[in-house]
């Protein structure tokens, strides 16, 4: 790799940096007209290739945009409280990332940034999909072109350049970066925005440490707040320092004493031991959860090595993607996988050494590639699945430096080859772009993403599940039941999927089957909130009142704030004739959710039946105001309406009711009611009718038929 002593090839950047500098030398009047437009095209002409990245990094993600929520998208977005409100900003700092969704959640992750982040996009464009994939692949954009600048100015360092701007090394090594397939769960999947914010702060902060050390000093502050809010984002961050410390040693050669190199160090370990603190708070452990409790302590070092072996693999061959990889550990290095998995590490740690002792700026590249990986190989400590294409976000950064570094080699030890490697890497960014477009559309919606997952990883029981969810989103339960029992014979003990096979099985009225699922859930998680909740609806369903009641108290003696929870109890008490006890639960339901709608008809119902007609009316109202589409709303409207003798509004709510629901039982009959109350027999004898073709043992409205019949004969 040629230094500035070994007849180096001099780049555009140089030659413009050498006119710009030849130029301060003159006066402002001294400058010809020429000079003046050369200088002027020449700034905009280095602007090109970042102009020409960021449109690459934006087109290879746009299918993204028009994508759904999917997968955690849901429970992060969708269903967290916390993105809607301002005030819940220092909840979120003081809680671990999954602390919104039940009251005993337990995570080892802290990401506040994450849902900050989440927040702003909530008020700029609501819960709409596209604009939350339009602030991850804005972050992509933006991390593609620090990836251009940081090794730009690692080259500069080893004063590695090239002739031409638009097709140099630098450019084809970004243009992979931003293309890349492996990136597409990062990016496409909106709950990857950790790995790509994270990122961009990450090299932001490393980029302004370089500033500082080539002479601006103010940069070194702007470095270390940087550095501060990548942590916020995800924990990799904290392995910056160590990067800090190998671009010193390595490119700099601390070039100044160990206490200067020290004074540079400590404030960024000061700020990681803040964030530790303030972790450990939050999180009350640093890691609270451990995965794989099965694997043993010699376990989980031997299947680092296979673990790693497969990020290389991926990130070298990124084809085949797959979102769930299911982690099948060795027991043994002397199995098949564990030897190659061995070799490919001590090849790797072979070739680390000779960089070391050779190549400066390639070890920095294989150190920048291993270091935010280390993280991800405490297997225990990984939520889920030890291996995500998404960890290889800021690894990728790496393996472009050592892409740039090598097209560099290529063009000046071998210049007659050296346009062939362009053109080789010019069509590998073109196969980058096709495989990205094409795995965005894997991830558009829940049904593409597991139909996909399932079929890459069969032996899954996480895919099958999830795409069991799927289908019931589509209300395809037979299929959705399927998927249940195939995750659950891979998986028995599995109390998420014995969970959603109950709900399955409620909607489709199986009450005693879908009992027996919430049962066996709590049997393996006692404390599952969601499972108590719908236990006591199964027991509702078939007017066990007293064990419904047992079951929403427990899942609010879990949960005080569980809204379902407190509406539920509140139809149960209800159901038992405690009404004021019923509409104490309904206002606790609309004081922490002011808007749902189920609570205020439910409340208007509770105020109808002690008479109280115009609280039921204004409640009704509220539920319509809310969702005029809500036919119940509307039946229930006009039976207030008829209550209180406005036999013309009653009509007219019943018959909005049925436009909106044409099956709607008891509409018909309470239509039925007010045509008779009016005189309008034949009217009320077709809806009497109605309502015994859609229910032929409906006693009373068989009963109101005959006495009109008998009456007008």
């Amino acid at each position: 790799m040629g230094k500035a002593s070994r007849g180096k090839q001099v780049s555009i950047n140089e030659v413009l940096g050498n006119q710009g500098r030849q130029e301060k030398e003159l006066k402002p009047s001294q400058k010809s007209p020429a000079k003046v437009g050369l200088q002027k095209t020449t700034s905009i002409i280095r602007f090109i290739p970042v102009l020409i990245l960021l449109f690459v990094s934006f087109a290879v993600y746009f299918n993204a945009l028009f994508g759904d929520f999917v997968y955690d998208d849901t429970s992060q977005i969708v269903d967290n409280p916390w993105i809607t409100d301002i005030r819940n900003i220092p909840t979120i700092f003081s809680k671990s990332v999954w602390s919104f969704q039940t009251g005993t959640a337990i995570s080892n992750y802290y990401r506040p940034l994450m849902h900050v982040v989440y927040m702003l996009t909530y008020h700029l464009f609501g819960l709409k999909a596209l604009g939350f994939h339009l602030v991850n692949i804005v972050f992509h954009c933006g991390v593609s072109v620090l990836v251009f600048l940081v090794i730009r100015r690692l080259l500069i360092e080893q004063s590695i350049t090239t002739s031409s701007i638009y097709l140099s090394p630098l450019f084809i090594a970004a243009l992979l970066f931003a293309s890349h397939p492996i990136h597409t769960e990062a990016v496409t999947w909106i709950a990857g925005l950790p790995d790509i914010a994270f990122t961009f702060f990450y090299l932001l902060s490393f980029y302004l440490y370089i500033s500082f050390r080539d002479g601006a000093k103010r940069a070194y502050v702007l470095s270390l707040l940087s550095f501060s809010v990548a942590t916020l984002f995800k924990e990799p961050a904290l392995t910056l320092p160590i990067m800090l410390i190998a671009y010193d040693y390595q490119l700099k050669e601390f070039d100044d004493t160990l206490a200067g190199g020290m004074k540079r160090y400590i404030p960024y370990i000061v700020v990681s031991g803040i964030y530790l603190l303030v972790r450990y708070y939050a999180l009350r452990s640093f890691v609270p959860m451990e995965s794989y409790a099965n694997l043993s302590t010699y376990q989980s070092i031997i299947n680092v090595f296979p673990l790693f072996r497969e990020y290389l693999t991926s990130l070298l061959w990124p084809f085949n993607l797959n979102l769930w990889h299911t982690f099948h550990p060795i027991s043994s290095l002397f199995e098949a996988k564990g030897m190659i998995s061995v070799m490919v590490t001590v090849i790797f740690f072979i070739g680390a050494v000779a960089a070391y002792r050779k190549n400066k700026v390639i070890f920095l590249g294989l150190l920048m590639l291993v270091i935010p990986l280390l993280p991800v190989f405490y297997i225990k400590g990984i939520g889920g699945k030890p291996f995500a294409e998404r960890y290889l976000y800021l690894p990728s950064v790496g393996y472009a430096l050592l892409l740039a570094i090598f097209l560099s080699w290529a063009k000046e030890k071998l210049p007659r080859a050296a346009k062939g490697i362009t053109i080789v890497f010019i069509v590998i960014v073109g196969a980058y772009t096709a495989g990205t477009i094409t795995r965005n559309n894997a991830w558009q919606d829940n049904f593409n993403l597991w139909s996909d997952t399932v079929k890459k990883s069969p032996d899954s029981e996480m895919a099958h599940n999830n795409l069991g969810v799927a289908y019931a989103s589509q209300g395809q339960w037979d299929r959705a039941i399927t998927e249940y029992q195939t995750a659950l014979r891979l998986k028995p003990e599995f109390s998420k999927t014995h969970y959603n096979l109950g709900v399955a099985y409620a909607s489709q009225g199986q009450w005693d089957r879908a009992i027996a699922e919430y049962q066996t859930t709590l049997r393996l998680k006692p404390d599952y909130i969601e499972a108590h909740n719908n236990l006591g609806l199964a027991y509702a369903s078939q007017g066990q009142w007293d064990r419904a009641i047992a079951e929403f108290q427990t899942a609010l003696r879990l949960k005080p704030d569980y809204i379902k929870a407190h509406n539920n109890l509140g139809v149960a008490y209800a159901s038992q004739g405690q009404w004021d006890r019923a509409i104490a639960e309904y206002q606790t339901a609309l004081r922490l959710k002011p808007d749902y709608i189920e609570a205020h008809n439910d409340l208007g119902l509770a105020y109808a039946s002690q008479g109280q007609w115009d609280r039921a009316v204004a409640e009704y109202q509220t539920a319509l105001r809310l969702k005029p589409e809500y036919a119940e709303a509307h039946n229930n409207l006009g039976v207030a309406y008829a209550s209180q003798g406005l036999w013309d509004r009653a009509i007219a709510e019943y018959q909005t009711a049925l436009r909106l629901k044409p099956e709607y039982l008891k509409a018909h009959y309470n239509l039925g009611l007010a045509y008779a109350s009016q005189g309008l027999w034949d009217r009320a004898i077709t809806e009497y009718q109605t309502a015994l073709r859609l229910k032929p043992d409906f006693y009373e409205a068989r009963r109101r038929l005959n006495d009109i019949v008998s009456r007008r004969h």
